[in-house]
């Protein structure tokens, strides 16, 4: 029997789950209360503390670290990566984590637990499918500035499982199918899956508004929007990321307030609900061109699925391109394990982590930057 241990840290919960092989028999999220947040502004102030709660969790479930054959977790705020699949945490990857991140985002703490748990011992430590890998066609990657390239980031660990559930359903492998699938959550993200790669994507900020993002604005309505609003540099990005989109325009981002609007009548929640919607089937439209409409099927995934409504009015519109098939929710913890499974059974590689941020050449130079724990 193989034991692995999954971490995957957010914003304001540490979830952890304990699997038998596939079978998960422990699992857990919990939470990080605002007011404890608040006293560690900083992502890596939070290390001790959610190392602490996962800790418990093995503690309370009787599952000694020793016994572990892996530890999976979550990819945090590194460079952009060649490829998905699995990497190895090693001493590169903790000090670009600890010393210059691409980020700061929860999600890097969940390796940096990993290496804690384990020190001292030989249990290996990986991280799984991350979000920014530099997969795509290049030419989706030119813009009409030559000063920026638009690197692909997408919830590749949830739209790859979605992916390979969908293929295992119809007795066909992942690697077989052209798929555009859809991470409808917090932040929407799609990718053309393109027989096991993503060929091309659209980010949270390039297509759909989402509960609380504000999705592609015409850069002419956005210039004059940033220069006009009163707000700062970091205030814009937060808004944005965080404070437009659903929330902005209804006063909520719980979307089952939005459909009791709707289901009492309200006309504008309809309007902005069936938006998203509308901006989720243009960006698969968009996508689906890229293979001339070679697309074996539409797949939405993601919290939002489970919403009858919103993946109705997206089938609606985008079923004459090719079949729709809705997978609701995020299974990440169970994407991790399987990739650490698959990684334990010799069929996929385990890939070396050996990117360097933009401007490093060696780990010292790294290790002489301030950490971010100072």
């Amino acid at each position: 029997m193989t034991r692995l241990l999954a971490i995957n840290c957010g914003s304001t919960s540490t979830k952890v789950a304990y699997f038998d092989d596939e079978t998960m028999v422990h699992k857990a999220s919990l939470d990080v209360p605002l007011a404890d947040l608040a006293t560690m502004p900083k992502v890596l102030d939070q290390l001790e503390y959610r190392s602490a709660q996962v800790e418990a969790f093995l503690t309370e479930h009787a599952v000694p670290i020793a016994e572990l054959d892996m530890v999976v977790a979550r990819a945090g705020a590194i460079p952009h990566v060649p490829t998905g699949g699995a990497y190895e945490v090693n001493e590169l990857m903790v000090a670009t984590l600890i010393h210059a991140p691409a980020a700061q985002h929860a999600s890097s703490l969940s390796c940096l637990i990993g290496r804690e748990l384990t020190a001292g011992t030989d249990i290996p430590v990986i991280i799984y499918d991350p979000t920014a890998v530099r997969c795509v066609d290049e030419i989706a990657m030119i813009t009409g500035v030559p000063q920026i390239v638009n690197l692909p980031v997408f919830h590749l660990l949830n739209t790859k499982m979605a992916g390979r559930r969908y293929a295992a359903s119809v007795g066909r492998s992942y690697d077989e199918l052209n798929l555009v699938i859809a991470h409808l959550g917090g932040g929407i993200t799609l990718g053309f899956h393109d027989h096991g790669r993503v060929a091309d994507w659209v980010y949270d900020d390039e297509g759909a508004m989402s509960p609380q993002r504000a999705g592609a604005i015409p850069t002419r309505f956005l210039t004059d929007f940033c220069f006009t609003s009163g707000r700062s540099h970091q205030e814009m990005r937060m808004y944005l990321a965080g404070g437009s989109g659903v929330a902005a325009h209804l006063g909520t981002q719980d979307l089952r307030d939005v459909e009791r609007l709707i289901a009492d009548g309200d006309e504008h929640a309809a309007l902005i609900y069936r938006a998203m919607a509308y901006g989720v089937a243009k960006s698969i439209g968009a996508l689906s061109v890229i293979r001339a409409g070679q697309v074996d099927q539409i797949i939405l995934t993601g919290g939002i699925a489970h919403s009858a409504m919103f993946t109705g009015w997206v089938r609606e519109l985008v079923e004459f391109i090719a079949p729709v098939t809705v997978l609701p929710g995020e299974n990440e913890m169970e994407a991790l394990a399987a990739g650490g499974l698959r990684v334990l059974a010799g069929d996929e590689p385990l890939h070396p982590y050996d990117v360097y941020p933009p401007g490093y050449s060696s780990i010292e130079e790294i290790l002489a930057r301030p950490s971010f724990l100072a």
